[in-house]
């Protein structure tokens, strides 16, 4: 049988108005099962293990509403990420098998509603420009782009979609005075967020370009870094001689961290002997933040040096 509209996209207007219209309350069926949404995203299961049965559509659209009530509270960025994740995967997987009427319903809502441009699929300019994965796949220099409107496929809509929808989940206001069982069950959420992983290095300060400092930052904000980011980092640092395993505890802060592939990517970087992308990668990457022109990140500290004994 096919879920309500609601139940399946419940960061949508629809689904709010659903919830407003019901007699929903915040009992303990509703909050232990919005732990367990949380739960399943931290763990990374996949979007599939969300569909339920018609019956239970408000205990789902509950549980999601809670989950975001005890987040807001907490404003633990790590949650905040993972469940982002996950609640965009579950979307996107789910719009995969979508009807084109209901796909249309949904980039209306999220703002990414392509068009036909000269009988091909489009999205303007704006839209594209919002949503698109940070990939170099998605750079618009790499697209064909014409009239103000880039081609897209419509696995590409529905991947900027994902995008669309994750920026929603992330977008979260502060929750000051939670109800009591609000934040009596958040405390059940602490437990799953990993201890901050060490992440000072043996380097001075200034010691690394401003490129490498914004992306261990990122790192240190749980933010979730792109294929290319996690690239840089990684070789900039094997480079300097940071130790494989300390390396890998640095990249346990991000969102969608797993221990053996991590081990297994930075073993083959090391063992293949990966170079550091230049700054024009860097740049054509969008990683580049000081437009240093040194030409590799390798050569900041060095080029520091003598700009200080020219001055």
């Amino acid at each position: 049988m096919e879920l309500p509209f609601p139940s399946k996209y419940p960061f949508t207007s629809e689904a709010k108005r659903a919830v407003e219209e019901s007699s929903l309350e915040l009992n303990d069926e509703v909050m232990e099962r919005a732990v367990q949404r949380v739960m399943a995203a931290v763990r990374g299961e996949p979007g599939a293990a969300y569909r339920i049965h018609p019956s239970d559509e408000m205990l789902e659209l509950g549980s999601y509403v809670a989950a975001r009530m005890m987040l807001s509270s907490l404003r633990n960025r790590f949650l905040i990420n993972k469940f982002a994740i996950a609640e965009a995967k579950r979307a996107s997987w789910l719009m995969g098998k979508e009807s084109g009427e209901n796909l249309k319903k949904l980039g209306d809502e999220l703002g990414v509603v392509p068009g036909d441009f000269e009988g091909r699929l489009a999205l303007p300019v704006p839209a594209y420009a919002s949503f698109s994965p940070r990939s170099v796949d998605y750079r618009l220099i790499f697209r064909n782009v014409k009239g103000g409107f880039v081609e897209v496929t419509r696995h590409e809509v529905i991947r900027l979609m994902e995008e669309a929808v994750k920026a929603r989940m992330e977008d979260l206001k502060p929750l000051p005075n939670p109800p009591k069982i609000v934040r009596d069950y958040a405390k059940k959420l602490m437990a799953l967020v990993p201890k901050e992983a060490e992440m000072k290095m043996s380097f001075g300060e200034g010691d690394n370009p401003p490129c490498i400092e914004r992306l261990l930052e990122q790192v240190r904000e749980h933010q979730n870094l792109n294929h290319q980011a996690r690239l840089v980092l990684a070789t900039y640092l094997l480079a300097k001689n940071v130790p494989i395993v300390k390396v890998q505890s640095m990249f346990s802060n991000l969102p969608d961290y797993e221990d053996r592939v991590t081990k297994y990517q930075l073993e083959h970087i090391s063992r293949r002997g990966y170079s550091v992308p230049s700054c024009a990668t860097m740049l054509s990457y969008g990683l580049c933040v000081a437009d240093c022109r040194i030409g590799s990140p390798l050569r900041w500290r060095n080029w520091k040096k003598g700009k200080k004994g020219s001055s």
